[in-house]
């Protein structure tokens, strides 16, 4: 079960990377409302930060999951604090520049993440 958990990590962080690498310019207006090269530098370098942390995940899958629990745990901080700031928005009602709607989408995934990679870091104690 904490490998099929870990796999769904590994592909959450892939399709972030994907979306702020590959679709930069798009990414930056549907999600943040606006564009810009600060924006667009600033969403690529979170781009590589979730492909690094893919890639680690990947390692991690094939050679074992022992002995993780700092990568672990800076993973599942990461995707609880990043959710949590979502969700401030929603229930505050400020999207900014973009819809409630995508904030909502980023915010459930985020969450489902980090509880996935909550149990990870429980059961790999």
């Amino acid at each position: 079960m904490k490998r099929i958990f870990l796999l769904i990590n590994i592909i959450f962080f892939l399709y972030f990377a994907f979306q702020l690498l590959v679709f930069t310019d798009e990414f930056a207006l549907s999600n943040i409302g606006f564009f810009n090269h600060a924006v667009a530098g600033l969403a690529e370098i979170i781009g590589i930060i979730f492909l690094s942390i893919s890639i680690g995940l990947g390692i991690v899958f094939f050679q074992g999951l022992n002995r993780q629990f700092p990568f672990f745990l800076t993973i599942f901080l990461i995707q609880f604090i990043i959710g949590i700031n979502f969700w401030r928005y929603v229930f505050t009602n400020s999207s900014g520049e973009t819809t409630l709607e995508i904030i909502f989408f980023n915010a459930i995934l985020f969450s489902i993440a980090s509880l996935l990679s909550l149990y990870n870091l429980v059961k790999g104690r």
